[in-house]
């Protein structure tokens, strides 16, 4: 179960602010004289395998115009057996989830991706494969027995809610290096490869901006390019190049911060990019490989593009905000297209965990079974 976003043994090394402006202070002073502080909505559980020795992580999550939401999320078919599958979940205007149901697998055995298949990120666009052309892509994370590494893959629809995604039979992002097998980097320590995608579309069509999860000899990091993807067979991609990673800091506020496994969203008209990601480093105790916070941000998406510039917090998620220890895998909830209307008040879709001595690592108390999926949005105050 490739859970781990960054390499094996190694540690991953309230922000109430605009991404408009910098105040001086932790708090925006308005011109009447109060202050608008963020504030987070309570925690709605959203899904979760209750009762069962399942997870349901890393949440993916479509806003339609009539307010329903296509969800994808990973999760394990089988009652502790950690193979991951793609699953899928749509949730109506009152607030009611469908049945969960798998819809993309592991291929068959000796296939790239033959152990698991998680990660999701979709997008609407025009993908022509062959004679076909497919309304929707979703970008997702593949790993084989027997290695450590991860790969990125992609599979393609016209409806969201099938299970009749077409796989390309290839990687779309191999690992960065040439030889085969797992890179090494010192005693049982392996480099994790690429995965985690978080997949916009830059034209509505066939142009997508890729960012995902890198780790290898030069470290762990996220990075971005430029995709097109309108013929699959023919695909070109600009270099990969790291996120601008300045104004990110760590869970004391003062430590910089890296990041991986962030999900992205972008507001073209008001030229926003909004990332929610998570805060290092992650605690001693079990599931020491999951995180305790995460934190939204937002920056110029042009800066963004020209890497240039600089992070602005928007807000920290903690465990006094969720009620658990650990929160983690989280996504920001976007339009088909992966936009954001309301950047300043985005809505939010997160994974909790419980941790030790409530969870260990055995049997039916493996933090793993208690993975759920919430949701929450932020809004603003004067007070």
């Amino acid at each position: 179960m490739k859970l781990f976003p960054y390499m094996a043994a190694v540690s991953i090394l309230c922000c109430l602010c605009s991404c408009s402006e910098k105040p001086d202070g932790p708090e925006a002073i308005r011109p009447s004289g109060g202050y608008e502080v963020i504030r987070m909505s309570d925690p709605e559980f959203i899904f979760g395998f209750e009762g069962q020795d399942k997870y349901s992580y890393c949440p993916s999550a479509i806003l339609h115009e009539d307010g329903s939401v296509d969800m994808f999320f990973c999760g394990n078919p089988d009652n502790q057996i950690m193979v991951d599958n793609i699953w899928h979940v749509r949730i109506g205007q009152s607030g009611d989830v469908s049945e969960a149901r798998s819809v993309l697998q592991p291929g068959t055995s000796g296939s790239w991706d033959d152990h698991h298949t998680c990660d999701p990120s979709v997008i609407e666009g025009e993908f022509r494969w062959g004679d076909e052309t497919f309304r929707y892509a979703m970008f997702f994370l593949g790993n084989r027995y027997g290695v450590y590494y991860n790969e990125i893959g992609v599979a393609f629809s016209n409806d969201l809610a099938s299970g009749a995604w077409k796989k390309y039979p290839e990687q779309l992002v191999c690992k960065t290096w040439q030889t085969d097998g797992d890179q090494v980097i010192g005693t049982g320590v392996y480099s994790w490869g690429v995965g985690q995608p978080s997949a916009v579309s830059l034209d509505g069509k066939g142009k997508v901006l890729l960012t995902y999860t890198t780790g290898d000899m030069s470290g762990t990091r996220v990075v971005w390019r430029e995709a097109d993807m309108s013929d699959v067979e023919n695909v070109t991609m600009t270099p990969p190049r790291t996120i601008v990673q300045a104004g990110l800091y760590g869970v004391d506020g003062k430590s910089r911060d890296y990041t991986c496994n962030a999900d992205f969203a972008v507001n073209m008209e008001e030229d926003k990019i909004l990332m929610i990601r998570p805060v290092q480093p992650h605690p001693a105790d079990y599931p020491s490989y999951i995180p305790v916070a995460q934190e939204i941000d937002c920056m110029n998406l042009s800066d963004f593009r020209m890497s240039k510039g600089e992070w602005t917090p928007v807000y920290r998620i903690m465990p006094s905000d969720t009620g658990f220890p650990r929160n983690h895998n989280s996504c920001l909830l976007r339009d088909s297209y992966g936009y954001i209307r309301d950047w300043e008040n985005p809505v939010f879709y997160y994974t909790v965990s419980k941790a030790a001595p409530d969870v260990q690592a055995s049997g039916s108390m493996h933090a793993e079974w208690t993975y759920h999926i919430y949701k929450s949005f932020l809004f603003r105050e004067t007070i």
